[in-house]
Formats: structure tokens, C-alpha cells, sequence
């Protein structure tokens, strides 16, 4: 192999490396903050070995998300802690460590508030066993400033939802939730048939179709990615554990996307409606 063979094959490497840490990276940070309690990830896979690591000894992971203490985003650093577990050895009297459990915990950099976790290795996997705040607590508090404008209803389902998830009912979990999602998307359709735009045949569209429909309705993110949402059109006992698990963060994501956007319309159109009422009183009486 010649000089530029071999200098194009190492930095091959290097690029693979980069990337594989920025992916384990983005699935440690997935494995803490999105998914629910008992799910785990395959660490004889490269990524998997490679989240273990991050996660078991401490690597520098640093990232944004909500701050129940801060109650506004922050950004966090991950730390490590062995939990020791005792096991007995074939030699009478001894004792040997099996770190198999570890504590990670990551630090708000604002105001040093903690979100703390609890992993073991079981088989080939490494799981999540426990954690506080709950995923729910802090997905709430990413709603904190809508939630009064929540229907009562949403709110409920939304709340069942996010603690079944928390608690790692995952198909539960994922049925709550598309309802809440599939209720948005009718309030949508209303709001565009009272603005004198009915869509026909719209009961009989799939989800994908909806929202291609709904496009001026809904977040644009929403409207771009909507073949995603084409698994809302399966039927519930169609889906797997793995496929809900999967869809969940997203399918939460997009939905307080659109409740803040619900959110916003409904103080834009109070503000436009109180901003009309009071340039009336000024035309109906000039000198007042």
C-alpha cells in the first residue's frame, strides 16, 4: 500500500470513529431522556459497546433538554458512579465486586440541579433501571407554560401517556397518545372547514394524507415528515412493543410542537380580537 493509500485509509477510519462516537452519543442521550424505565440497548453491537462506555465510565456527554429545578431548557453533563454488587467466590471467605450496576447522573450547568439514573447489564444488554425525575416530570415541565390552555381532556390522556411510558408500558403508552395526536388533527380540520376551507373525503384519509391536507394547520415539520406518521393508520394490534417504543419520543415530540402552536394561534387570534375591539370604541367615539 502506497503513502496516500494509507493516509486515505486512516482518515477512513478516523471519519468511521467520529462518527460512530456521534451516534452512540445521540443514543446514550436518547437512552436517558427519552426512553422509559426497563429499556435497554444491545451492547455487542458497536454503538451499543460504545453507549456502555460512555455511560459507564463517565465519558463527556454534554446536551440540552428540559430542567425540572431551572423549569426553562439547560444544558447537562454527564456523570458516573459505581454501585458495587457483591457476589460469593468458589474460595471460602472471599468476596469479589461485580460492577454490573452503575448510577449515572446528569448535571444542570446552570444551577447544578440533578437528574440521577440507575443501569444494570443483563445478558447482552445494558438496561435502564431506574431514574428520577421521571421521564413524565420532565416532559410535563416542557408543557408547563401550555398547560392551562390544555383541553381536559388532552391532558388526562397525555398524563396517562407519559406515565405509562415512564414505567415502560410502551403499547399503552403509544395508544394514549395517538389519541391525543388524532384529536389534534380533527381540531385542526376544524379550524380550517370554520375558515371556509373543508377538506373532502377527509374522514377516509390516511394519516399521511391528513396532514399533507392540513399543511397550513400544523407545524412545518410535521407537514414535511408526514409519511411518519403513516404507522398512526395501523391498527393497534398490529404494532409491536419495538415499533411504539420507537415512535413515542417522536410522536411526542411533533405533539408538543403542536399544542404550543394551538397555543399560540389561540393568544394571537385573543390578542387580534381585543386589538379590533378596541380600535371599535375609538372609530364609534373619536373624542373619547
Amino acid at each position: 500500500m502506497g503513502l496516500e493509500a494509507a493516509a486515505a485509509a486512516l482518515e477512513d477510519t478516523g471519519s468511521k470513529q467520529k462518527r460512530l462516537l456521534r451516534e452512540a452519543h445521540a443514543a446514550a442521550v436518547d437512552l436517558l431522556i427519552n426512553k422509559g424505565l426497563y429499556a435497554g440497548i444491545d451492547a455487542t453491537t458497536e454503538i451499543g459497546d460504545l453507549v456502555q462506555v460512555i455511560l459507564a465510565e463517565g465519558q463527556p456527554v454534554v446536551f440540552d433538554t428540559y430542567c425540572v429545578g431551572c423549569r426553562d431548557k439547560s444544558t447537562f453533563r454527564v456523570q458516573t458512579e459505581r454501585v458495587g454488587t457483591k457476589s460469593i467466590s468458589s474460595r471460602p471467605g472471599q468476596i469479589i465486586i461485580q460492577p454490573r450496576t452503575f448510577a449515572v447522573q446528569v448535571v444542570c450547568q446552570r444551577a447544578a440541579h440533578i437528574y440521577s439514573y440507575i443501569f444494570t447489564k443483563a445478558a447482552d444488554d445494558v438496561v435502564k433501571i431506574g431514574q428520577f425525575p421521571s421521564a413524565a416530570d420532565v416532559s410535563f415541565g416542557e408543557l408547563r407554560s401550555i398547560d392551562k390552555a390544555l383541553d381536559p381532556i388532552d391532558r388526562r390522556e397525555l398524563g396517562t401517556a407519559l406515565g405509562l411510558f415512564a414505567h415502560g408500558t410502551v403499547l399503552g403508552a403509544f395508544v394514549y397518545l395517538r389519541r391525543v395526536f388524532e384529536r389534534m388533527i380533527w381540531r385542526a380540520h376544524e379550524r380550517q372547514t370554520q375558515a371556509g376551507h373543508p377538506i373532502e373525503g377527509f374522514a377516509t384519509m390516511r394519516m399521511d394524507q391528513r396532514i399533507a391536507a392540513l399543511k397550513d394547520e400544523l407545524p412545518v415539520s410535521v407537514v414535511q415528515n408526514s409519511g411518519v406518521f403513516s404507522v398512526l393508520s395501523i391498527g393497534i394490534h398490529e404494532l409491536t412493543e419495538e415499533q411504539c417504543g420507537k415512535h413515542f419520543p417522536v410522536l411526542k415530540s411533533v405533539l408538543f410542537q403542536m399544542l404550543e402552536q394551538e397555543e399560540h394561534k389561540r393568544k394571537a387570534a385573543i390578542a387580534a380580537s381585543e386589538t379590533e375591539a378596541a380600535l371599535q370604541r375609538i372609530l364609534s367615539d373619536p373624542k373619547a
